[in-house]
């Protein structure tokens, strides 16, 4: 049967957010669905102390894809501060190049504004690989050059600009394309590998581990249980997709679209 085929980890500073993370999870999703390495683990912890290595990390920010605040500002420096540090320039400068580098990408995608609730991969690797020279060597020591070894941002915006989320299933929205787009890629790549063939995709690394944050709790305003919830049950109806297979498609009659509009509400009517 298939399943995910890659790892969570929801963390947070807030401590309530990190209960409801526990408490959806534990109603919502029996460990024993899952290998342990791929059940989510949650913990409670800022980025600028967390330990663990990762390769990819959500970026819930803007549509525009400016990386200068909160949590994207701390994102955009996991790659310039080595850089700076390294070459003695200053942080600021380094940032800059991480920044511009970031929007060259998201116009070529985007046309510089990405729909609400959608996500894509950025591949750090090509600006690491110019700008981190005086390591050389490997793929793999260019990736290692920031702490978390983390090469790609799932940039997944909760909002145009910053502001109040004024849709709450906005979360829902974007967790479910982000579990896409890395599900996705990691097939892509698998593919790639067993084929031998020299395509886009070989040149692309699986990512083993995702890092999520709480979406849309910081700007946006939303209400930490509400989030905790959106966030798991996006998550549980995507084992619920993946493992039903392509088969399935036909089946999905208006009583189980209705079933699953009603999880994705939490039971109110009229949702969007």
């Amino acid at each position: 049967m298939p399943t995910i085929n890659f790892a969570l980890t929801l963390l947070d500073i807030d401590p309530a957010l990190v209960r409801s993370w526990s408490h959806y999870l534990s109603t919502l999703l029996p460990r024993g669905r899952l290998p342990p390495d791929f059940y989510p683990s949650v913990q409670e912890s800022s980025l600028k102390t967390h330990e663990g290595a990762f390769d990819c990390i959500v970026s819930p920010g803007n549509s525009f894809a400016r990386m200068d605040g909160g949590l994207d500002l701390l994102i955009s420096r996991f790659f310039s501060e080595p850089r700076a540090a390294s070459l003695g320039l200053e942080e600021k400068d380094a940032l800059v190049e991480v920044l511009r580098y970031v929007q060259r990408v998201h116009y070529r995608r985007w046309k510089g504004l990405q729909p609400v609730g959608s996500c894509y991969l950025i591949d750090m690797l090509p600006w690491m690989a110019e700008n981190c020279t005086e390591r050389g060597g490997s793929e793999q020591a260019r990736v290692d050059w920031n702490r978390f070894r983390c090469r790609y941002i799932a940039h997944s915006p909760t909002m145009r600009v910053p502001s109040a989320l004024w849709r709450e299933e906005i979360v829902y929205e974007c967790m479910w394309s982000m579990l896409n787009e890395v599900y996705n890629h990691n097939l892509a790549v698998e593919q790639a590998q067993t084929s031998g063939s020299s395509t886009a995709d070989s040149s692309q690394k699986k990512i083993e581990r995702v890092v999520v944050t709480g979406l849309g709790t910081g700007t946006g305003g939303l209400d930490r249980e509400v989030c905790a919830r959106l966030m798991v049950t996006a998550y549980v109806n995507f084992l619920d997709a993946i493992e039903a297979g392509e088969e399935s498609q036909g089946e999905w009659r208006w009583n189980l679209a209705r079933e699953w509009d009603r999880r994705i509400s939490g039971g109110k009517k009229g949702s969007a």
